[in-house]
């Protein structure tokens, strides 16, 4: 009984590009996709509301001026908050996925703030915006199909 004690490993294997893969169990399986949606909502709410605040500063010159008048914005202490619940949800994808595999699927982000943009703010979106929206997809999934096992 005096035998080296075995490493405990994790119940399923770390699934791909941060998404699960079947044999996860299907309520880790939910969770991790619920966590996934929650992180990419709330980081395109945070950039739009960065935006926001942004667009509130228009007309003062960067300075000491500036930068009391962007502390004293609630949208700038709103999206700091939401960096730190973001730094949470990530914590979290990265506890049941590898870094290299998660990593990738963040790209989203990038697909849907400038969606957001146009939709929420109305800002231009150009034919070239939506070329490179689907090049970003389209690496997501080949990531997603190729990344090394965790």
């Amino acid at each position: 009984s005096g035998g080296p004690v075995p490493r405990r490993r994790r119940p399923w294997p770390v699934p791909c590009a941060g998404f699960p893969r079947r044999i996860m169990p299907a309520q880790s399986r939910h969770r991790l996709y619920a966590t996934w949606a929650l992180l990419l909502a709330l980081d395109v709410a945070i950039q739009v509301t960065m935006k926001l605040a942004g667009d509130r500063l228009h007309g003062i010159p960067p300075g000491w001026d500036w930068a009391v008048a962007a502390l004293s914005s609630w949208l700038v202490w709103v999206s700091l908050a939401g960096y730190v619940v973001t730094f949470v949800l990530w914590l979290a994808i990265l506890h049941s996925s590898s870094l290299s595999a998660a990593f990738p699927a963040t790209a989203l982000v990038y697909v849907l703030v400038p969606l957001a943009g146009w939709v929420l703010l109305g800002e231009k979106f150009s034919l070239w915006q939506g070329a490179g929206i689907g090049l970003i997809l389209t690496g997501v999934i080949l990531q997603r199909d190729t990344a090394p096992p965790g």
